[in-house]
């Protein structure tokens, strides 16, 4: 989410601020350098980057200045964990601000809080939880991914929808229609087509996907 300055109170916007500078850090630190050392990983993160910086760069606004962006996340977690994803899609961010102008530099932080510390929690708590609750079987990867994306949609979206009805003074109706109900049939198309995606990586490329390991899944340990 790109929130231009003024949008929310400022205390807001500067709590999201504080919250953001030190996890983006740590997710810094404990990436693995292997990412970033690697021909082939690096090869995942660009295209990864790339993929995202372009599909982020078509705004979908609700009010001018305002774009939602927090599409893919949950594949993201999936291909190179919760650290590095939040080291790429903040770093999408900072690019999309440099390059295009989307969102302020006082609203990064914020912007990044909610479009990617909240849905990467979210992403990995519902990856931990499939991976210990149910059978390591590629079904169940497979709709890991799609419910995932599915829960980070819809819990994003309620959480935001909330913040726009209590501080923004948008009309209500328009939340609804224009963000709240688009954005929620949105989540079950990213579900579909990041189910599509994960079966390919699984066939041709599982070892894109570090949260697959494919003789634990083959076997169904």
């Amino acid at each position: 989410m790109h929130v231009p300055a003024g949008f929310y109170p400022d205390w807001l916007i500067i709590l999201g601020n504080i919250i953001a500078l030190p996890i983006v850090l740590l997710s810094i630190w404990r990436t693995e350098t292997r990412f970033w050392s690697g021909w082939s990983e690096g090869l995942q993160v660009a295209t990864i980057f790339i993929a995202l910086s372009a599909l982020y760069a078509i705004q979908a606004d609700i009010k001018l200045g305002m774009a939602v962006h927090w599409l893919g996340v949950m594949l993201t977690v999936m291909m190179v964990g919760p650290w590095t994803a939040i080291v790429i899609l903040s770093s999408i961010h900072v690019f999309l601000l440099l390059a295009k102008g989307m969102g302020d530099v006082s609203t990064l932080g914020f912007n990044i809080s909610t479009s990617v510390l909240l849905p990467v929690f979210i992403a990995s708590a519902i990856h931990l939880f499939f991976y210990y609750k149910f059978p390591r079987i590629i079904p169940v990867y497979f709709a890991k991914v799609g419910f995932g994306d599915l829960m980070c949609m819809w819990a994003v979206d309620a959480v935001l929808t909330l913040c726009l009805l209590t501080w923004s003074g948008y009309p209500s109706f328009h939340i609804y229609q224009d963000f709240t109900l688009v954005l929620a049939l949105m989540g079950g198309m990213e579900a579909v087509i990041s189910t599509w995606i994960v079966s390919g990586f699984i066939c041709y490329f599982p070892d894109w996907l570090v949260t697959f390991n494919d003789e634990e899944y083959i076997h169904g340990k």
